[in-house]
């Protein structure tokens, strides 16, 4: 007789998993809506306001263009985590079809695409960015583009390793021996079974992609001056760190808040995919 009795650990999962997603929608909802929340235009300049202290007026005060501070951080939590998205959506798909290629093909495939993914690891990523942006200049796209150039590789390297191991398996061998065409094994049979690892690994590369975006920015190879972005923020104040050392502090402790918070979702909801599969093993 087929028990059907849950061990602790997976009920634990199963409570956690109406958390996760609220957790998840309430993280959406924040970089969705939070510039609708903004008490002031991010872009609106007041000469005879600047650096205000904080007050009922100002909660985190003004800057040195007399902009208010937690408008611009919240208008800069749409435009950081949207860019931090198109990059990890572009390095998901970059890396998804080299090591889908590298990984059910093998040879002469295998060897190029790993060997550039080497040559690109083996130097610092967020140098190589630094120098791809660069050459393609100041703005939004040039950044987007030279975090994903350096980005892909984890996943390309992810997806090449496990397509090795389910190439190998039954249904996989058995969809070959019916004449199924590589790409429609790729898409129907390979790509559903490595879902859950993907999107774990792309919870953590986003906050390295954010940590990233705000570093460029910081270095004035980011986004224009001016622009409400966390990175920039911390640029534009650094002349006034001594006197009003806030200025830095919102943006600073705000990058921090956000990856931390995106780190444990990607933990969390990494158990419960692990979970969630092995029960549908058993």
């Amino acid at each position: 007789m087929n028990s059907t009795r849950q061990n602790p650990s997976t009920q634990t999962k199963m409570r956690k998993a109406p958390w996760l997603a609220l957790a998840l929608t309430g993280l959406v909802a924040f970089v969705l809506l939070a510039p609708l929340a903004s008490p002031y235009d991010p872009y609106a300049i007041d000469i005879l306001g600047r650096l205000d202290p904080i007050s009922a007026r100002h909660w985190l005060g003004t800057d040195q263009m007399g902009r208010d501070v937690l408008s611009r951080l919240l208008f800069g939590a749409r435009l950081t985590t949207l860019s931090a998205l198109c990059v990890v959506f572009v390095s998901v798909v970059l890396g998804c079809c080299a090591g889908a290629i590298a990984g059910y093909f093998g040879g002469l495939p295998d060897r190029l695409l790993m060997r550039l993914c080497e040559g690109i690891s083996v130097l610092p990523a967020l140098a190589i960015a630094m120098v791809i942006a660069g050459i393609l200049g100041l703005g939004l796209k040039a950044v987007i583009l030279a975090l994903a150039a350096v980005h892909w590789t984890e996943y390309a390297r992810l997806i090449r390793n496990i397509v090795i191991v389910e190439r190998s398996k039954a249904y996989v061998m058995a969809a070959e021996s019916l004449g199924v065409r590589p790409v429609a094994i790729l898409r129907r049979h390979l790509f559903p079974n490595i879902a859950a690892p993907i999107l774990t690994l792309c919870t953590f590369s986003l906050s390295w992609v954010i940590l990233a975006f705000a570093g460029l920015s910081f270095l004035g190879l980011g986004v224009e001056a001016g622009t409400p972005e966390w990175g920039r923020m911390i640029a534009d104040s650094r002349s006034h760190m001594r006197a009003y050392p806030r200025l830095v502090l919102a943006p600073g402790l705000t990058i921090m808040s956000f990856v931390i918070a995106v780190n444990l979702l990607g933990d969390a909801l990494g158990d419960h995919l692990r979970g969630s599969r092995t029960n549908h093993l058993n």
